[in-house]
């Protein structure tokens, strides 16, 4: 693989960074844990991009990548049953309305790294505007039984949003 490998791994992480980061921000709980997670997706990216077909769309082909990491993330860290440290984020903008927004998108995310992985995945996927279609390519499942873990994901989430209000 070459320059120009690394180029195209650059381009679609530049493209669909906020999807990425998105994506990183549901398995992982602290900065470093996001940083290392981002790289493994790097990784996973650069090693598969040369066999891509164009059978889905880059963004699908991309996040289907950047999920499968992250569960294998997840079940690396239960593995080591080694409790997340703190990490102190420098989280800056400002005023009281940055701050509850960025209290209700931790809370969202929150939740969401406590449901099991199956519902998570299909609700993390439906944010990202994916259809039923690209999640069942992503997940490797039907897409009626996206819809069904979709909905139960969507109850959970209200459930688990209801218990932290």
């Amino acid at each position: 693989m070459g320059r120009e490998d690394e180029v195209a791994v650059e381009r679609l992480m530049d493209v669909h960074r906020a999807v990425l980061g998105r994506v990183v921000e549901c398995y992982a709980d602290t900065r470093a844990d996001r940083e290392d997670l981002s790289q493994e997706i790097g990784l996973a990216l650069w090693r598969a991009l040369p066999g891509f077909r164009g059978d889905c769309s880059e963004r699908t082909f991309l996040v289907r990548i950047a999920h499968n990491r992250g569960v294998d993330f997840l079940v690396r860290r239960r593995r080591s049953a080694t409790a997340p440290e703190a990490d102190c984020e420098d989280l800056r903008p400002g005023p009281e309305d940055a701050t509850g927004a960025r209290e209700r998108r931790e809370l969202l995310f929150t939740a969401l790294r406590t449901m099991p992985v199956g519902f998570r995945q299909v609700l993390a996927l439906a944010l990202e505007d994916l259809d039923h279609r690209e999640i069942a390519e992503v997940v490797g499942i039907t897409p009626e039984n996206v819809a069904v873990r979709l909905s139960r994901a969507r109850d959970m989430l209200r459930q688990k949003m209801r218990k932290v209000q």
